[in-house]
């Protein structure tokens, strides 16, 4: 009966099959614990924003596995792609239909239910990015997508945001202020310490409540994939962001 509910309240969304690797037990576990810690940070923690310093940090990878965590719960869960400028989530899961996401609904060209898209996940959503578009700034700043997440923090328990880095663009700082709390993801061994300190700060003087950091691809050179949680930083080589033959090569790999 609650799912039935749940469904009626998304007239005239469409559905996607997700292409989805399995993790290893040992990352499903700690971003377990990264959900675990968010809960245990607030009551009003609803609306999460994920970002990272530079592009390809693996901040999406972190904040699509979040939102699968959340949705295992049983909470009901949006995954929204913010990433207007450069997103992977088409690509790497593998969906080659024609979707209509964020940047049409922002530019006045669809209607809210028209962008939210089911998964084979009975209890996880997602809405994409869309098209690209010329000023992402200007939309993410705009009423409607304050009028969206509104509107999303009614339907859901948890809404993880994927946000662009923060030290490239602006983006993930105005996104991440309409949000209830943000995580920094910081690829170990490859962020500089620099580039980490001055996003943080970014954000601190944007008034966005930090949660803390998740260091990712922790043993990523002998398991293939690996994370780990915690409130410490560490740093190393923050990537350019943009649609660069080595940031693409390099997306795919995130």
């Amino acid at each position: 009966m609650e799912e039935q509910n749940y469904r009626r309240e998304l007239p005239g969304s469409r559905r996607v099959i997700l292409d989805i690797k399995d993790l290893p037990f040992s990352a499903r576990e700690a971003l377990n614990v990264l959900r675990g810690n968010i809960q245990l940070s607030g009551f009003d923690l609803k609306v999460i924003a994920v970002t990272s310093a530079m592009a390809n940090e693996g901040k999406s990878t972190v904040a699509f596995r979040l939102a699968k965590s959340f949705s295992a719960l049983k909470k009901r869960t949006l995954y929204l792609d913010c990433d207007i400028r450069n997103s992977s989530t088409m690509a790497r899961y593998d969906i080659r239909e024609e979707v209509r996401g964020l940047s049409e609904f922002l530019c006045g060209e669809a209607v809210m239910n028209e962008i939210i898209y089911r998964t084979d996940d009975r209890y996880m959503d997602i809405i994409f990015t869309g098209a690209i578009a010329p000023n992402p700034s200007e939309l993410v700043s705009g009423k409607l997508f304050t009028l969206l997440l509104e509107e999303m923090r009614k339907r859901y328990d948890y809404i993880i945001v994927d946000t662009p880095p923060v030290n490239p663009v602006i983006d993930g700082a105005l996104i991440a202020k309409k949000c209830d709390g943000t995580v920094l993801v910081i690829e170990n061994g490859v962020t500089e310490r620099a580039q980490a300190v001055h996003a943080k700060r970014q954000l601190e003087y944007g008034g966005i409540k930090l949660l803390g950091a998740v260091l990712n691809r922790v043993g990523a050179e002998k398991k293939g994939y690996g994370y780990r949680y915690g409130y410490g930083y560490s740093y190393g080589y923050g990537y350019g962001y943009g649609y660069g033959k080595e940031a693409k090569e390099k997306k795919k790999r995130d």
